[in-house]
């Protein structure tokens, strides 16, 4: 098959951009017509077509790839293959960058063993220096020692000489797990592949020390002028699921987003800052594109960082552009999935010359047709198709529909070397690779600045993560000003308040006045001062109590993952603790560095206002210091001095204070334990000081799983656990919420009740998923019927029939569109707390509150407590996979996978379904098929990973997911039950799956 060549396709490049100065017509095809003004010496990968290229896969590899120099950046210069003796054609290289001066490069490069003496058939980082022998003479060596099973990528340069920033799966240190201690690979939150995260190490490949610490990768670091580092990380919490841009310190301290948790786009990749002293000083060039099907290609997109924070949200009052990023080619290319009918860009490098350019990968638009299917499909610029043509493939059509189509968006891009330049808008051709391959991450050989760590922002910055004294080993500080200090969604105000929150007279929980900072963008912001004053009724309805800290337990590849974890996009977690938050919404804590935490604000029942849906660290000894909960990221905190410095004539004066601290500050340096989190949610008033005048305090509150006591301080043993309580913070479905269900009530045990098929089941019997029914029953919504038919209501979604279904009693739905406390919009929640939270209509509707027997007395206390923990959580069956029976097999081999299996779910599952989608702004579309745990990308090592996770029973092949979902009707369970299984039992593709997995017997 003959693939359009990026040389001669100018012609169907004038849309998007003239290929040459004067009118648009047709170019010239000889090269030396292509030269690019002000020239400039490059270098760019060579890499094998059939390369699998996507965000979620962080070390893709093909056999074929090389360093390429081209002195000028020019199409008709020559070209020299700096790597050609190391990898012979059967390596691969990747994510070159030059060094400040543009006499070396560093860059990730995977040759076989037995290729050369250095070549260790892992991904390394390697040096080119040009510093005496210019670039057909330099040396080349290698820097780090990857050898089995880990992978070097993504290198950068530090400034000063101190060495380099790279991304690396190596997981040296130990993972601690909930039931003990053990060293394993921690897979990312598809359970697919090692995740990736920063490293840094001096200029000799030496004192290798890890700084971040997500579950998914974090990619494409470089280094900021101000000396930050700047890189794209794979949120990737429950629904939210995308690549945004991120910075932090060379040490690993103050991490924090740069742009674009909340802005439009799913993932952000190669992000890089222009030229500080041309026309776009303080904007960012990215590559913005969809989680996957793109080979890594999308939109070309201009971020002013500078002045934004959000899209839509400008840093200052003073700002008077209106929207933060803009997309600078002529014609408008696509950053989501389908057909980009003027073609898509790829790893953007501004150049530093003044020029304002950008080097970047392009690949035109081109698909496969044919006339009939008599006829061989033939490789067609979309340039040459119909307005009919190019409608046919913006309409989304079922996998069996578009394979046998008669014009397919199935061709690989074949990525070249193009000059940009923003102001001409031209798109000018610099290097076309040869057929086979495809040429990315070009990169400038020229001097530029080099940052300086010690600039004034940088010292800002490091001010806030200074060390903190007297923290205990391993422990970091986490100080919040205050949770009502909230962005523009309201995340800790009104739009997470429900009608319980505004009982007892509490009509206005939060109160409100205008901003006093001039900078502050918001309309209106927390009224801390009445929050904080006992003389005020707004004291006693301050809704945040408490702060709930969990950490990520990692996944791990293995048998039974998927079933072990159940039916929640949210992946394990363990409870570290709670602590109290002050009236003025501070709280202060010290919390295990250098694990991924998520911390979430809780009601006086134990439940969460939100869900945190993105990973926070704190290194050993950081003092990490917020404005408030989902702050902004500009301007003056709202617990300012002024504000902290105020003390209302209500408050006691027996805490000693300094000046500019909040209460909790106040508080905990004064009774340095509370600190420490606990277990336990405790609350006694010791602000309000009774011999004043509006000194009333607050009713205390005694929330534990044992040992409660009453506000007036005597033992409440109604109100303790009767069942097993968690321990270490683990909460599994099993252990600790079936018996809630199953605890002798007398007559209004759940179980008597609540005990067939034809009601909620709660019973403790096994489904045939092998978890607990009353578990499936939860967590998943009976079928919609039409009441005028009386059959289940089907509609077509991604081409397919889809079986509408009712909500679910447990809603663990979250992402950045909707980030709600779980238990706060599940209506088991409000059934059984006798509470109106924040549940949608259809849900009341759906399930109403029973008459028959008031469902409110039925749980006390600490089980509403432990029944939200497993909600907020995510709902997950088990949070320690160990305790779930997650086990290795070693008799499933991969080679055998890539030999047999592989490929079958590739053309079945992969076709259609099963591939990673990201996560947008608002609810996600409902029942689009690809929105699954079963991700498939064609990568070998993940596709294998994820499959294991699908399989919990080698001795009986038909028992486990991976057979038992496709070849039962319906497939998957939303699908219409007319639709024919996908992999019928007894087919040939369904023996030689169940062949494999009994090789494991």
């Amino acid at each position: 098959m003959k693939i359009f060549r990026p040389l001669f396709v100018c012609l169907f490049l004038l849309a998007l951009a003239a290929c040459g100065a004067g009118e648009k017509s047709e170019p010239s095809h000889d090269p030396d017509t292509l030269t690019v003004q002000g020239d400039v010496p490059i270098a760019y990968v060579k890499r094998a077509s059939s390369i699998n290229l996507n965000p979620t896969t962080g070390v893709s590899f093909a056999p074929g790839g090389d360093l390429i120099i081209r002195e000028k950046s020019s199409a008709s210069a020559a070209e020299f293959n700096v790597t050609q003796a190391y990898t012979q054609g059967k390596g691969d290289v990747s994510d070159p960058e030059a060094s400040y001066d543009g006499k070396k490069i560093v860059f990730a490069m995977n040759c076989p063993v037995g290729n050369h003496a250095d070549c260790t058939g892992r991904w390394n980082i390697w040096e080119y220096d040009m510093s005496t022998g210019g670039p057909r003479g330099g040396s080349l060596k290698r820097l780090t020692n990857s050898t089995t099973g880990d992978d070097d990528v993504d290198p950068a340069y530090l400034p000063a000489g101190a060495g380099f920033v790279f991304a690396s799966n190596r997981q040296r240190a130990t993972v601690d797990l909930p039931s003990g201690t053990d060293t394993y690979a921690a897979l990312d939150e598809y359970e697919r592949e090692k995740v990736l995260n920063l490293y840094t190490m001096d200029a000799k490949g030496g004192a290798i020390t890890q700084i971040s610490v997500n579950q998914s990768h974090d990619r494409n670091p470089v280094v900021l002028m101000d000396g930050d580092i700047m890189f794209s990380r794979w949120d990737h919490v429950g629904g939210r699921n995308h690549f945004k841009i991120f910075t932090v310190r060379p040490d690993g301290t103050n991490m924090f987003i740069r742009y674009g948790a909340h802005s439009e786009g799913n993932s952000f990749l190669h992000p890089r800052e222009m030229d500080t002293t041309g026309a776009f000083k303080g904007y960012l060039a990215s590559d913005l594109m969809p989680l996957s099907g793109t080979h890594e290609g999308g939109a070309l997109v201009f971020v002013d960082a500078a002045n934004f924070s959000e899209q839509d949200t400008p840093a200052t009052s003073k700002v008077k552009a209106t929207s933060g990023q803009s997309y600078p080619t002529e014609k408008a290319l696509e950053f989501q999935r389908g057909l980009s009918r003027w073609g898509r860009i790829t790893t953007p490098y501004p150049l530093w010359d003044g020029s304002n350019r950008v080097l970047l990968s392009f690949a035109p638009c081109q698909v496969n047709k044919r006339a009939s299917s008599a006829e061989a499909y033939v490789v067609t610029p979309c340039a040459n198709l119909s307005e009919a043509e190019l409608k046919a493939l913006g309409d989304e059509m079922s996998p069996a529909a578009e394979a046998t189509a008669n014009i397919r968006d199935n061709v690989p891009p074949v990525y070249a070397v193009y000059m940009f330049d923003p102001a001409k808008k031209t798109l000018l051709i610099v290097a076309a690779p040869p057929e086979g391959f495809i040429y990315t991450d070009p990169i400038a050989l020229q001097p530029r600045p080099e940052p300086n760590p010690s600039s004034t922002a940088a010292s800002a910055r490091r001010a806030l993560a200074a060390g903190s004294a007297n923290l205990p080993p391993g422990m970091g500080l986490l100080s919040v000003r205050s949770v009502y200090d909230t962005d523009g969604l309201g995340r800790m105000g009104d739009p997470v308040l429900a009608e319980a929150d505004r009982a007892n007279g509490c009509t206005t929980p939060i109160p409100t006045i205008p901003p006093t900072d001039p900078d502050d963008t918001r309309k209106q912001v927390a009224d801390l001062l009445s929050l904080k004053d006992p003389a005020k009724p707004a004291y006693y309805c301050g809704p945040a109590r408490f702060v709930r800290v969990v950490r990520a337990v990692p996944p791990k590849g293995g048998m039974g993952t998927r079933e072990a974890i159940g039916e929640t996009d949210f992946e394990p977690q363990q409870i570290l603790g709670y602590a109290p938050i002050e009236p003025d919404g501070s709280f202060q804590i010290q919390v295990p560095g250098d694990v991924p935490l998520a911390v979430a604000v809780i009601d006086e029942a134990g439940r969460a206002f939100q869900t945190h849906t993105n990973w926070i660290q704190v290194r050993p000894g950081e003092t990490r210091t917020c404005d408030g909960c989902h702050s902004p990221r500009r301007g003056a905190a709202l617990n300012s001095s002024t504000i902290k410095d105020t003390v209302p004539a209500a408050l006691t004066s027996s805490f000693p204070r300094s000046s500019g601290e909040t209460m909790a500050q106040t508080r905990t340096n004064n009774v340095a334990g509370l600190l420490s989190l606990s277990m336990d949610l405790a609350y006694s008033d010791v602000w309000a000081d009774p011999a004043k005048t509006g000194g009333r305090k607050r009713a205390s509150l005694s929330l534990s799983y044992t040992g409660n006591t009453t506000p007036d301080g005597k033992p409440d043993p109604a109100n303790d656990l009767a069942t097993p309580v968690p321990t270490k913070g683990i909460v599994n479905y099993p252990d600790h919420i079936q018996p809630l269900w199953s605890r002798d009530r007398g007559a209004n045990t759940c179980t008597s009740c609540h005990n067939s098929a034809a009601k909620l089941d709660l019973s403790g019997t096994r489904a045939g998923t092998g978890r607990l029914v009353s578990y499936e029953r939860l967590m998943q919504g009976d079928p919609k019927i039409d009441p005028a038919t009386g059959l289940p209501v089907v509609r077509v979604v991604d081409g397919e029939a889809r079986l509408e279904r009712l909500p679910a009693l447990v809603n663990t739905d979250a992402s950045e569109g909707d980030a709600l406390g779980l238990a706060r919009k599940s209506r088991l929640m409000e059934i059984l707390s006798g509470q109106a939270l924040k549940v949608g209509s259809e849900e009341r509707k759906t399930y109403p509150t029973p008459t028959t027997l008031d469902h409110s007395k039925l749980l006390n206390k600490a089980e509403l407590r432990l029944l939200a923990e497993f909600m907020d959580l995510g709902g997950k069956y088990y949070n320690d996979l160990s305790a779930g029976g997650v086990k290795q097999v070693a008799k499933l081999t991969q080679r055998a996978f890539e030999a047999t299996v592989h490929p079958i779910l590739m053309s079945t599952c992969a076709a259609g379904c099963h591939q990673p989608v990201g996560s947008a702004n608002g609810a996600a579309p409902a029942g689009n098929f690809r929105k699954n745990r079963f991700v498939l990308t064609g990568s070998a090592d993940g596709d294998f990973n994820v499959t294991l996770s699908m399989i919990s029973n080698v001795c009986a092949p038909p028992s486990n997911y991976l057979l038992s979902r496709p070849s039962t009707v319906p497939h998957p369970a939303a699908a219409s039950a007319s639709a024919p299984a996908v992999l019928p039992a007894g087919s040939t593709n369904y023996n030689v799956i169940a062949a494999w997995i009994a090789g494991g017997c």
